[in-house]
């Protein structure tokens, strides 16, 4: 009887993609015996544990990945809420502030008496801004405390899965909302 390394022949079966061990040793030319079934009775065992082991360990990445995936939309939806709330506290900072533009048009006109017209014209416009405190407006606060109820909820609700595209839009709506703020101000 030849001699074979068993070990090599089980880990090549186990690796590889044979379907059954009679395949394995008809390729291998290896004939069937009584002494060949005892040294391969546990190789489909071995080798039913290894694709169990390996669907595992695909699962296990599979998981990984997409919880990587979703912790990331998680990030980056708080950091946005993080922004939006400093842009509400920017504008609770200003909701007493208000801005007047003054314009100031002068027009010299130099005449030519000989031709009956004007030899140049000169418009010259200033334009004056200016800031001033008043009393807090009360639409714009109650727009912002909206505003910052909505981020609250955002943060605590985009945890779970599914409502990301649900904050996304709650994002999209409170920026709406801060918009309408900037534009009660300078009304």
């Amino acid at each position: 009887m030849a001699k074979y390394d068993w070990i090599a022949l089980e880990n090549e079966y186990i690796l590889g993609d044979y379907k059954s061990i009679r395949e394995f040793l008809k390729e291998k030319g290896i004939s069937r015996g009584k002494s060949t079934t005892d040294k391969t009775k546990d190789w489909n065992d071995k080798k039913q544990s290894k694709v169990i082991q390996k669907s595992s360990k695909i699962a296990e990445k599979v998981i990984e990945k997409e919880s990587e995936k979703e912790a990331n939309e998680i990030v980056n939806i708080n950091s946005i809420a993080d922004e939006l709330a400093k842009k509400v506290l920017e504008s609770i900072e200003e909701l007493n502030k208000h801005i007047a533009k003054k314009t100031n048009k002068s027009k010299i006109v130099e005449y030519d008496y000989k031709t009956n017209k004007p030899k140049k014209e000169v418009i010259e416009e200033i334009e004056e801004i200016l800031d001033y405190e008043s009393v807090i407006d009360r639409k714009g606060l109650n727009l912002l405390a909206g505003a910052l109820k909505d981020i609250n909820d955002i943060k605590n609700t985009n945890s779970s899965k599914g409502n990301e595209e649900k904050a996304i839009s709650d994002i999209q709506n409170l920026m709406v909302k801060i918009k309408e703020v900037s534009n009660a101000d300078t009304d």
